[in-house]
């Protein structure tokens, strides 16, 4: 009778499950996306107040440019021109729409239209111009658009569109290099359960709060993938050797559930200290990722021990149990050890020159590099910026009190400041608010945040030299360009805390001193190979290329604590040579499996047409490859390496 009631409580607790994360799945689809990427801006500080006194002179900082061609450099027609100008009063009637006029080019063959937003939504916005312009020109005129609210709206539509997409596919790539490897369906669906599950009720809560979708955000699903692909595997092997070694399904998912509780419980906590590291970041968004992945982390480790010893027994009773799991790689250590002084050579020459190229890395983040070349967005700002000399303006703000308001100083100083690398020249008159202050425009010459940010600089320590005190330069891409290396140096900040965290995390969790530093070695080494050859590449540090190495860590800790745990149960009766074989032939197919199965899914990532998404990809792929090879080679090395004397834990 009890056996009865519990199969019932069972059976309740699934279809709640199932119905929660039904209801979850569906407010996933309806998450609005951050247009403005306004999470990835530095709320307050001073570059938000500058924006706000900017505001009180140039109500329409934010602005579609719309270029309308003929084609050939010919003049327009004088009835194209009437054209174009009745479209202008009607942009100006748009909603979010504050001016639209005509500005003065020197290109015959060019009409060029200035399009002020304001408030709202921005991004909406552009696009409705955009269109609008596109569908009222006159036929025989081509027309290009551009603006930082259309690349930003651009940007964020393609985030939504990856996330409906590339994930899916991810899943099915991974569920079918599961299938050939187990040959079981639902073996290779408990690899991916508690991921999916975990991530379900993390995107799906976030909907439900309102919380918008932005560029860091949709990294989110990929990186609980991720972790939770690697735990779902090391619990499936767990439960095949039980099989293998003759238990039924429940007795192996009860022995599976008793072997992994620990190594699993410390990899959890682990990854989980080192996410919630991000949120000493500046960034919104990149704290609110921090937060999120150390919950969705926390959701893996309860679906995997929750879910998948009820599972297994029930979707896999019906496979065959296996003759035996991971016994080859109990020789492994001692290949590899036969040939110790070629492996820690390679080691050392990779890891020599990945710190001689690290002083040589650099930040920069370009919003329009985010975007495929063939984009039409894209494509069109870079022909305006080629014809113009520039597209984007930022302003310089001089409060009425200081010495920079006279015209005879700040005319001087800006025909000098048009002289400078990165301005094309003025972007128009300047202009004066109610209390006196002035707002400069400047045109930007295209470029990313690494050349724009020590522009600013420059320019601010000039006019403190020259006395223009209180001069600063402001505006959208002012705040892109400051608030893009903040939020680089914050990552590699974070990642620098998050590996230090780590260690006292691995110390205390195994409980050994030598054990928690050895275990440091594959998470460290990773971190040195790959951004050592973003370095040597002369690759700029991005968003995607800063947030790889602390979601990959997750990756990263769980097979060194597997590796680890088994090691140290081993030690206690075995060398150290003996105990490093048995934990290989414990662990060591649950490594291998789960990074082989993560490759092949992030290589269908590289497909996405969102250069980001691409990066990342690639950057997590070769994370994996360097996280496996330091754990299955380095680390075993290092456990080993006392001979002929006895071995401390």
């Amino acid at each position: 009778m009890q056996r009865g009631r519990g199969s019932r409580l069972r059976l309740v607790a699934w279809l709640l499950c199932l119905g929660v994360s039904g209801l979850l799945a569906w407010a996933q689809t309806r998450q609005t996306v951050d247009a403005g990427n306004r999470a990835l801006k530095v709320p307050g500080g001073p570059e938000a107040a500058h924006l706000a006194a900017l505001a009180e002179i140039v109500p329409d900082d934010g602005m579609v440019l719309l270029g309308f061609e003929a084609g050939g450099d010919v003049p327009l027609p004088p009835a194209d021109t009437a054209a174009i100008a009745a479209l202008c009063q009607r942009l100006e009637t748009l909603p979010g729409v504050a001016t639209c006029r005509i500005l003065p080019v020197r290109q015959p063959g060019l009409t060029l239209c200035a399009v002020a937003l304001r408030g709202g939504d921005p991004g909406t916005a552009a696009e409705t111009v955009a269109a609008t312009a596109r569908g009222g020109a006159p036929a025989s005129v081509r027309v290009v658009a551009t603006g930082l609210p259309l690349i930003e709206a651009r940007i964020a539509g393609r985030v939504a569109a990856e996330r409906q997409h590339i994930v899916p596919w991810i899943v099915v790539a991974l569920l079918l290099a599961a299938l050939l490897v187990y040959r079981h369906l639902g073996v290779a669906a408990a690899a991916l359960l508690p991921a999916l599950l975990a991530i379900t009720w993390t995107s799906g809560l976030i909907a439900l709060s309102g919380q918008p979708l932005d560029p860091v955000a949709a990294l989110l699903d990929p990186v609980l993938l991720t972790i939770g692909v690697a735990a779902s595997v090391h619990f499936v092997e767990a439960w095949r050797r039980g099989r293998a070694d003759g238990l039924t399904p429940d007795a192996a998912a009860r022995f599976a559930a008793g072997e992994q509780r620990q190594p699993a419980f410390l990899a959890t906590v682990t990854t989980m200290v080192g996410l919630l590291s991000l949120c000493t970041s500046q960034v919104p968004a990149v704290v609110d990722f921090g937060l999120h992945a150390a919950f969705g982390v926390a959701l893996v480790h309860l679906f995997t021990f929750a879910l998948l010893p009820a599972w297994l027994p029930f979707a896999a009773r019906a496979a065959r149990a296996p003759t035996a799991t991971g016994a080859r790689l109990s020789a492994w250590p001692a290949w590899i050890d036969r040939r110790r002084g070629r492996w820690l050579a390679t080691t050392a020459l990779l890891t020599v020159a990945g710190l001689v190229a690290l002083p040589g890395l650099r930040a920069d983040n370009d919003p329009l590099a985010m975007l495929p070349a063939n984009e039409d967005v894209r494509r069109d700002h870079d022909e305006l910026a080629a014809r113009l000399g520039g597209v984007e303006v930022f302003h310089l703000l001089l409060p009425a009190r200081s010495p920079g308001t006279e015209p005879a100083r700040l005319l001087p100083f800006l025909a000098a400041l048009q002289q400078r690398p990165g301005i094309a020249g003025l972007a128009g008159p300047v202009l004066r608010g109610d209390a006196g202050d002035l707002a400069a425009p400047l045109l930007l010459q295209p470029a990313g945040s690494a050349v724009r940010e020590p522009l600013f600089a420059a320019i601010e320590q000039t006019a403190r030299v020259l006395g223009l005190d209180g001069l600063v330069p402001t505006g959208a891409a002012v705040q892109i360009a400051r608030d893009s290396v903040l939020l680089m140096r914050g990552l590699l900040g974070s990642l620098w805390l998050t590996l230090a965290l780590l260690g006292v995390g691995l110390c205390i969790g195994l409980r050994s001193l030598r054990l928690g530093l050895l275990g440091m070695v594959p998470n460290l080494l990773p971190c040195v190979w790959v951004y050592g050859a973003i370095a040597w590449l002369d690759r700029p540090v991005s968003v995607a290329t800063a947030m790889i190495a602390c979601t990959m860590l997750g990756l990263i800790v769980d097979n060194t604590l597997h590796l680890l745990h088994h090691y140290r149960h081993e030690r206690m009766s075995a060398s150290a040579a003996a105990a490093t074989a048995q934990a290989m032939q414990r662990c060591g197919r649950g490594m291998l499996l789960s990074s082989l199965l993560l490759l092949i899914g992030f290589s269908v990532t590289t497909t996405s047409r969102l250069s980001t998404t691409v990066e990342f990809s690639l950057l997590a792929c070769s994370t994996i490859a360097a996280a496996l090879f330091s754990t299955v080679v380095v680390l075993p090395l290092l456990l080993t390496h006392r001979r002929g004397r006895p071995d401390a834990v």
